[in-house]
């Protein structure tokens, strides 16, 4: 069926949509937060650990929920700044990481007209800037791929799960419910095995919001079924879409989206039992306003590791993505969505030098009087507030960009099972075609390309990177041969790396390309990674030429964060005696930290208030050893900490 008929459809049966904003306003609750507490390091009881730092810090109480062993929400009857003065007292204790309190996320639709074509999927209606990915189907269709879909859940659709009435079935395979709040999930029972979108309707100013079937949308593009003379295809039609529910009508919870994305991975989290099939890649169209939460970047650290890879919406603010979580986290493939033309959508967040955005997909332009063809079709729900019949519907925004990333990653996974998370990124953003007028930064490698990221996968030569250098053939019949790749340094902030490869024959050259986080950042033999790069992974490649022969290598590591360089130590200055003023120095650090903070001891414990530059000796401290520790910090670098020569008081 054509896209044309499919619109004609959808179109008789009056099925249009209207995307919700990226971040609607809700009511919050005053008298009580969720203070989300990271511990340093996995505890066989981080319940306790939790709740007796929050309690110490003056928290009150009212509940405490074991997400894993590191990460535990905090329930307190306290709101606003006292609960945040509480989070700040706890992250001083001990074995205390973080503790902040939990923010909420959002479905990052937009609110605009209708799509007509699926451009973004096949390049059809004249446009040249859609995945393409009817051209990668003959070698892959994403076969036994595993999508998390982590969004408001799904509803029943004959183009997704084979049935007008069931949520599992078909390309879809069974997921997870993590919405606690159970007036937000409308299930009245909060965590379960059933991601049945129940509607997502709330009101704003007494106006009624209808429910976005957001999360049925992002899978039909994932994974709609294809050949079923039913409504569309997805970009990967083999692959299979597993629904992890987060999104309610208020939202979505930070401690909520931390148990998705780690069991979404294969990971434990508490009272749950096991994901029996682990994703191998996440689709976040979802974000909220702020830096990324330390137990958000822990669970995508975590998930990576285990082999998923995270996919995310940059965000539909027109803001830099540095002002989006999770998007502006580490370890994910963040996406800026384009338009019909190819250029990037006003509305869509972007990356800039801090923060790169990964990768570029479509996701339809909001201009006032912009062209319908410009929309995103897919699956939906002709329900206004509660589930209905199965439909089809438009929508706008990097909520639709992610998932044709995500279902491109799912054809290359299919071509090649084995590819690691790094080398995933570093195949998407190779293969990428470029944005219109849009920089690397900004758009990241380019709109994603189905059939020449498959190709990569699947080792065709046509995905062989073009040499930057291409030398004069050798009339020699040698066989060109490289030799291992090696790196040498550290991989960590502010230490050189440089790489090395033996190659045969002497004549051959090569060529190298270094890039992170999905981005080229040096085509030198050598690099440093700069603060930004700490968490991130770092590939190198080199390609070695001869004549016609082409050999390429490549080797990935993990940026650790860098390390400070002491070469004098802080000092406790001034007279010795009761009633006099004692004055520190900082010491000599390289590099210079961005911040300094102070903790004055007594015979090595720490003296109450003390943490201010200068200390007045007082009469509790005569004959005994006071001293002053520094803490310097700077972003990019471990925190690091040095103690002055202690000195006795007369």
């Amino acid at each position: 069926m054509t896209a044309k008929a499919w619109i004609v459809a959808a179109a008789v049966a009056s099925l249009c949509l209207v995307g919700l904003p990226a971040t609607p306003s809700f009511a919050e609750e005053a008298s009580e937060t969720t203070i989300v507490v990271t511990l340093d390091g996995a505890s066989s009881d981080a319940a306790t650990a939790a709740k007796q730092a929050v309690s110490a810090a003056g928290g009150s109480v009212t509940e405490v929920r074991q997400i894993t062993d590191t990460t535990v929400a905090v329930t307190v009857d306290q709101g606003g700044s006292t609960a945040a003065r509480v989070g700040d007292r706890a992250e001083d204790r001990n074995g205390i990481r973080a503790a902040e309190t939990a923010k909420k996320v959002y479905a990052t639709t937009t609110d605009d007209d209708y799509y007509s074509y699926l451009w973004d999927l096949s390049n059809a209606a004249d446009s040249h800037y859609g995945v393409n990915a009817e051209d990668a189907w003959p070698t892959a269709t994403g076969t036994d791929v595993v999508v998390g879909v982590i969004d408001t859940g799904i509803t029943a659709h004959l183009d997704l799960t084979g049935s007008a009435s069931a949520i599992v079935g078909g390309n879809v395979i069974a997921g997870y419910d993590f919405i606690s709040d159970t007036t937000s999930a409308g299930d009245s029972n909060g965590w379960d095995a059933n991601p049945s979108d129940e509607g997502d309707y709330h009101t704003v100013d007494s106006t009624l919001v209808e429910s976005s079937w957001h999360g049925t949308h992002v899978s039909g593009t994932i994974a709609a079924i294809a050949n079923n003379a039913e409504g569309i295809a997805g970009v990967a039609p083999g692959a299979l879409v597993q629904p992890v529910r987060v999104l309610g009508r208020a939202g979505g919870s930070e401690v909520d989206l931390v148990a998705a994305i780690t069991w979404g991975a294969g990971l434990s989290v508490a009272g749950v039992a096991d994901n029996p099939t682990p994703a191998d890649i996440l689709n976040l169209s979802l974000g909220g306003g702020a830096s990324c939460p330390t137990s958000i970047q822990t669970a995508i650290d975590n998930a990576v590791a285990a082999g998923t890879a995270v996919v995310v919406a940059a965000g539909n603010e027109g803001v830099a993505l540095a002002n989006s979580f999770p998007a502006n986290c580490n370890n994910v493939i963040s996406v800026v969505a384009t338009t019909y033309e190819g250029t990037r959508a006003s509305y869509s967040n972007y990356g800039t030098s801090g923060t790169p955005a990964t990768v570029s997909a479509p996701g339809g332009s909001a201009e006032s009087g912009s062209d319908p063809n410009d929309w995103i079709l897919s699956t939906w729900n002709s329900g206004t507030t509660v589930p209905s019949s199965a439909a089809y519907g438009w929508m706008v925004g990097t909520s639709m960009a992610a998932p044709h990333v995500a279902g491109v990653a799912a054809l290359a996974k299919a071509a090649k099972p084995s590819l690691t998370v790094a080398q995933l990124t570093e195949l998407l953003t190779s293969t990428a075609k470029d944005a219109v007028s849009c920089t690397t930064d900004a758009c990241g490698a380019g709109i994603v390309d189905a059939p020449a990221a498959v190709a990569a996968a699947a080792g065709s030569p046509s995905a062989t990177p073009t040499p930057t250098t291409t030398p004069t053939p050798s009339p020699s019949t040698e066989t060109l041969s490289l030799g291992t790749l090696t790196l040498s340094g550290q991989a960590k902030v502010g230490v050189a790396l440089r790489a090395s490869a033996s190659v045969s024959p002497a004549a051959a050259t090569l060529a190298w390309r270094w890039t992170l986080g999905g981005t080229v950042v040096s085509t030198a033999a050598s690099y440093t990674p700069p603060a930004s790069a700490s968490g991130k992974d770092l590939t190198i490649q080199v390609t070695a030429t001869y004549g016609s022969q082409t050999r390429i290598a490549a080797k990935a590591v993990r940026v650790a964060a860098g390390t400070f360089v002491k070469s004098a130590s802080p000092k406790a200055s001034g007279t010795y005696r009761v009633g006099r003023k004692l004055k520190a120095s900082k010491g000599t650090w390289a590099p210079t930290p961005t911040s300094y903070s102070y903790r004055w001891l007594r015979n090595g414990k720490k003296i109450k208030g003390a943490t201010k530059a200068t200390y007045k000796l007082t009469r509790s401290d005569r004959y005994k050893k006071v001293s002053v520790k520094i803490t310097v910090k700077r972003v990019g670098y471990t925190s690091t900490s040095a103690t002055s020569k202690s000195h006795k008081i007369r």
